[in-house]
């Protein structure tokens, strides 16, 4: 307890000196006599600006800190929704499934030439299948390895539809991207249908890096040797 009235007793002795000191100065001299010469109505407007401006820069402080820490926290608002975006887009990234490579063209023909004997097909409705280059613009040449089209005749829709299937699940890096149905010009009920398949050319998985031997365990075999 004395200890604290001895800061009490030191601050209001410094305030005293400080008051004193400011009482002896030119500055505060000249203002008190510049006061004393006013009319009274001047002295009581001064004494309001005054006080008015005391209360102006003691509110200023705190308003200052308000309005900076106001700024923080929309910034951190801002960066946190960011971190969010972010990290919604790592998870989304990582969840999306890795594509295999395409087999090779003449895979894919053979594949397409078994699901096409597997739909117990006449000979007369099967115009073929051929292996082309893609140039369509619609996926990139660079982008592909190949194209394969498929022409078949006279297939009611439900063969159109079960072979479109077959051939789109071949392989998840072999598209059909584009079918060309018209009808058979000897019997409006069925349809001359074009398929065109399309490999995507996924890059190879890169080769990992072989493994080196620990050194503490090759020390240890040539310590025992």
């Amino acid at each position: 307890m004395s200890s604290l009235d001895d800061l009490k007793e030191r601050f209001i002795a410094d305030s005293r000196a400080t008051w004193e000191r400011l009482q002896e100065s030119t500055a505060y001299n000249q203002m008190r006599d510049r006061y004393e010469n006013m009319t009274p109505a001047m002295q009581k407007l001064t004494l309001i600006g005054g006080v008015a401006l005391v209360t102006l820069l003691v509110l200023s402080i705190p308003y200052g800190k308000y309005t900076q820490s106001t700024e923080y926290v929309g910034e951190f608002e801002s960066k946190r929704m960011t971190i969010r975006e972010l990290l919604k887009v790592s998870r989304e990234s990582s969840d999306v499934p890795q594509i295999p490579q395409a087999p090779s063209m003449d895979m894919i023909r053979n594949n397409v030439d078994n699901q096409i004997k597997a739909a117990n097909l006449l000979p007369e409705q099967i115009q073929g299948t051929e292996i082309q280059e893609n140039n369509s613009n619609l996926v990139p040449k660079n982008l592909t390895e190949g194209l394969l089209q498929v022409s078949l005749v006279k297939l009611n829709l439900r063969q159109v539809l079960d072979l479109g299937y077959q051939f789109q699940s071949i392989n998840p890096s072999v598209k059909l991207k584009d079918m060309i149905m018209t009808a058979n010009r000897e019997d409006g009920r069925y349809f001359d249908v074009v398929y065109k398949l399309v490999a995507l050319a996924v890059p190879a998985p890169p080769a990992p890096e072989p493994m080196e031997p620990s050194r503490g365990r090759k020390n240890r075999n040539s310590g025992d040797e």
